[in-house]
């Protein structure tokens, strides 16, 4: 993808999904605590968490060790070959989650919840974004020696792809300040790397 493709992506994108823009893109990181509205948000990204789900999603997260991944974590900083180090911190706040989950929660419902709290970290794991990394995940793993399985390799093979990509997002995002429409400006203002780099996986023709 170039600069103008990738403008064009971000752009359709704002303007078309105006809803998920203003209520989970623009509120990512402005959560203090996960609550109704932000189970909300994440419906009108069609996360089709049941009332029964958003209870227990409620719940789980009020004894969460949110503090494992502080507000601004960013996965590009979290080496996935360092033990202990940020990479472990984040696993272990997803696992608080995924370890207990009830049925119906899965890794696409958890992504959407987490990256709300944690944008800068958490890529939203949907069932297309996994498609698009699967052979790169699997790359990721073996060049792990199966030490980050699952999840974990999606997550090293997305910050990969981001520390390759980081001159290209931030010359998208000089661009976007360029484009005449304030929504697309506020947008690309407030969403972190790891947004833009789903959206442009996510939204880019296939």
């Amino acid at each position: 993808m170039n600069i103008s493709d990738a403008i064009e992506t971000v752009r359709n994108y704002v303007l078309k999904r105006s809803r998920t823009v203003e209520k989970f893109d623009l509120r990512a990181g402005k959560w203090e605590t996960v609550n109704s509205e932000l189970i909300y948000s994440t419906r009108i990204f069609s996360s089709r968490i049941s009332r029964g789900q958003e209870e227990w999603f409620i719940h789980t997260a009020e004894t969460a060790p949110w503090n494992a991944v502080p507000l601004g974590s960013e996965l590009i900083d979290a080496d996935p070959t360092e033990r202990g180090g940020l990479f472990d911190d984040a696993e272990r706040l997803w696992n608080h989650f995924a370890d207990n989950a009830i049925r119906g929660i899965a890794t696409a419902k958890i992504s959407k919840v987490l990256h709300a709290m944690r944008p800068t970290f958490f890529p939203v794991l949907d069932s297309r974004l996994i498609a698009e990394f699967r052979e790169s995940a699997a790359q990721a793993s073996d060049r792990l020696h199966g030490a980050r399985p699952g999840r974990l390799a999606y997550w090293a093979a997305i910050r990969h792809d981001l520390l390759e990509k980081e001159a290209f997002l931030r010359m998208v995002r000089a661009e976007l300040e360029t484009v005449e429409c304030e929504r697309v400006n506020t947008w690309s203002r407030h969403v972190s790397d790891v947004r833009l780099h789903d959206v442009l996986m996510w939204s880019s023709p296939k």
